[in-house]
């Protein structure tokens, strides 16, 4: 449902109290400057003058419905009706429950269970936006219309209506998340190579392993799926890891995730019902890939760069969503958390894994093994 509002200006109010009058050559009363007289002031079909007309700004807002599930406290917007209101579009792939939403000119991904939303293949430094998915169908929080949209809305009491202002000059106002669409299948090893060589190795003094199952692509049978990143164990690198062992923030970004209330798999009974769901459809699905890698922080760098730093044992104290952090900030610690071995308990499968994307895309996606090896050990070597 659309409603508009018309702002009238006063200047054409103002400029007229604020002349004189004087006798004109007929007697009459008028302007002391015909100058300052508007030349045309016909009528228009609202009753306006053409100066009153041009003043007049149409602002569109469009009302959505709120929706509550299980008594939370958090509103939710249907993706359905958020899409045709603002003329856009949606996928929503129930198997991996990741939903991808394209509104104007940006495009957001959002997986089931994820506190992180990507937009145009970066990732947004907030907490408030997440999906749920009520009745096989995906809703997202009304926070998304302030952080996502960067646009004003008002929730209409008794709370169960929101009102979106919506116009061009709201997607004008965006500011474009990357200037050039980078191909990093365009890249060879070298590109690679020095687009990422800013980057510091997030444990100290280690090296990147060369074991093959360590490395991105290593198939994962356990799970119907393969390795997305790098594993940091303390036999391959040369470093001694503990879950004292720090991990460091490897360069300057900004922190967009922090699973500081992670809760693990309650029981390796339920980690395994979602094992046994991945090998029943032949992959795993995203939400469950992300509920493996254990708690988790992640941090946004510039040229769409990103890490997720997985398995760990806890998040360093400090460490919030939003926050700067540099190569020598420490972001938390080695753990095993999401593996079978957290929940046997003890130390068991202590390592970091790291996840390295560009523009929301894995890095070595284009690169044989062999080449990305060659990337990884001019980098960590």
């Amino acid at each position: 449902m659309k409603k508009y509002m018309i702002l009238l200006g006063c200047l054409s109010l103002m400029m007229t109290a604020c002349q004189g009058v004087q006798q004109n050559d007929s007697g009459e009363e008028g302007p002391q400057d015909n100058n300052e007289m508007p030349t045309n002031t016909e009528n228009n079909a609202n009753g306006m003058t053409n100066e009153e007309n041009d003043l007049v700004e149409e602002v569109n807002e469009e009302q959505l419905q709120l929706h509550t599930f299980q008594e939370e406290d958090e509103h939710y917007l249907a993706i359905d009706e958020l899409a045709d209101s603002l003329e856009g579009s949606y996928e929503y792939d129930d198997i991996d429950k990741t939903l991808t939403l394209t509104i104007a000119d940006r495009e957001f991904y959002f997986v089931y269970g994820v506190p992180v939303v990507e937009v145009n293949g970066e990732y947004l430094a907030t907490e408030d936006v997440f999906i749920v998915e009520e009745d096989g169908e995906p809703f997202v929080t009304s926070a998304f219309i302030e952080k996502g949209l960067e646009t004003d809305y008002t929730i209409e009491e008794p709370r169960e209506m929101i009102t979106v202002t919506w116009d061009e000059k709201v997607v004008e106002a965006w500011q474009p998340t990357v200037e050039e669409k980078v191909d990093i299948h365009s890249f060879t090893t070298e590109d690679m190579i020095d687009y990422l060589s800013f980057l510091e190795r997030p444990i100290e003094g280690a090296s990147v392993s060369t074991i093959e199952n360590h490395l991105p692509g290593a198939p994962r049978e356990y799970r119907n799926g393969y390795h997305e990143g790098i594993d940091w164990y303390d036999y391959s690198t040369g470093a001694e890891i503990t879950t004292d062992t720090p991990v460091y923030g490897m360069a300057e970004g900004t922190v967009v995730r922090v699973d500081s209330d992670f809760e693990d798999y309650s029981s390796e009974s339920v980690r395994n019902e979602d094992l046994q769901h991945a090998a029943e459809i032949g992959h795993t699905p995203e939400y469950i890939l992300d509920r493996l890698r254990g708690k988790q922080v992640w941090v946004q760098y510039d040229n769409g760069i990103m890490n997720r730093f997985a398995h760990l044992n806890a998040v360093a104290d400090d460490i919030e969503v939003g926050q700067v952090i540099d190569e020598k900030t420490i972001i938390g610690y080695v753990g095993n958390s999401g593996t079978s071995s957290a929940l046997e308990g003890g130390d068991g499968d202590l390592h970091l894994h790291q996840d390295l994307l560009i523009y929301g895309e894995l890095f070595w996606k284009p690169f044989t093994l062999n080449e990305t090896t060659e990337i990884l050990q001019e980098l960590w070597p």
